[in-house]
This record gives C-alpha cells, structure tokens and sequence, in this order.
C-alpha cells in the first residue's frame, strides 16, 4: 500500500552559496525517472540556527527505498549535512 512521505531539501551549501535554479532543475529529473508524480512546495527552514530556502519534495509511494536514495543522492551532491524524510500519517486515495 502506498504511503506519503515528505521529503526536505535544504539548499545552503556548507561550503557557501545555494542550490541554484538550474541544480535544483537537473536534480528534479533524477526524481522524474523514478517517480511519475509528486509535488514541490517552497519553504524556509531553519538548520543549526541558519535560516534557508527549502524545497518540500511530497511524494505517495510504496517505494521507500527509491525514495531514500534520492534523498542520499541530493544529500552527496549538495554537501548537506542531512536531508529529512518523514512519513504523513494519511491514507491517499486517487479519484
């Protein structure tokens, strides 16, 4: 049974600057060849204090385990220090 998962993707950079457009572009079609659909919101978090954009990756899925090397995918490409996946307690249904 599928399950929603919130993924979130800091994009400070450690070594200074951001995520630009164009990286977080050709990173969304790493999640395009996996999943056939999701949704993206813009945030701002907060990590160790810093204030940041951040991108809210929702995707429904009993594939977890893509799910995961995504979110390790985008954590080595972008030297983030950790990336976030929580599971939404919701039961989706497609009409």
């Amino acid at each position: 049974m599928s399950k929603t998962y919130q993924v979130f993707l800091g994009t400070n950079k450690p070594t200074g600057g951001t995520v630009s457009t164009q990286e977080w572009l050709t990173f969304l079609k790493q999640v395009d060849a996996v999943f056939t659909g999701y949704t993206v919101e813009t945030a701002t978090g907060s990590w160790k204090g810093i204030k940041e954009k951040t991108f809210i990756l929702t995707v429904i899925t009993d594939e977890i385990k893509q799910l995961i090397r995504i979110a390790e995918d985008y954590k080595m490409i972008f030297s983030q220090d950790s990336v976030l996946i929580q599971e939404l307690p919701i039961n989706p249904i497609f009409i």
